[in-house]
């Protein structure tokens, strides 16, 4: 499975979920969720004598949310403070996507969770982190 589906997939289990998950795109409805990645980022690089490398890599995902523009976002913004901890949880018992070759040093951080805009749809937003590490073999 691609990462992109991995993370989509992934996200869809959370138990608050209700909104529908499109990637690139948000419709500007309540109850539309757009799931946007900004590729692969290389932190780090070692090689070895033979050439043999571990790349420590990054993924960023941006999650944005519709949701109804009401006075009271008491229930909207618990939401987004939920869900980062659960991503927080899901991260530490080992159950988020893995991307890379190393599991015990992959993590996922659910980081800036904030109101974008508001009116009578408001965005809520929240960028995931993925720390991973990539093996390459050349022999």
């Amino acid at each position: 499975m691609k990462d992109l589906e991995k993370m989509q997939n992934w996200l869809k289990t959370y138990p608050y979920w209700t909104d529908d998950l499109q990637v690139d795109f948000l419709e500007s409805v309540p109850g539309n969720a757009g799931l946007y990645p900004e590729g692969l980022e290389i932190r780090s690089r070692q090689a070895d004598v033979l050439g043999n490398q571990q790349v420590s890599c990054r993924y960023r995902f941006t999650i944005y949310r519709q949701t109804p523009g009401q006075e009271d976002s008491l229930e909207d913004a618990q939401w987004l403070l939920d869900f980062q901890d659960w991503v927080q949880r899901q991260s530490a018992a080992g159950l988020a996507p893995r991307f890379g070759d190393i599991p015990e040093q992959e993590w996922l951080q659910a980081q800036k969770g904030t109101l974008k805009k508001s009116g009578q749809t408001k965005v809520y937003a929240v960028t995931l982190v993925a720390d991973f590490v990539r093996e390459y073999t050349f022999a």
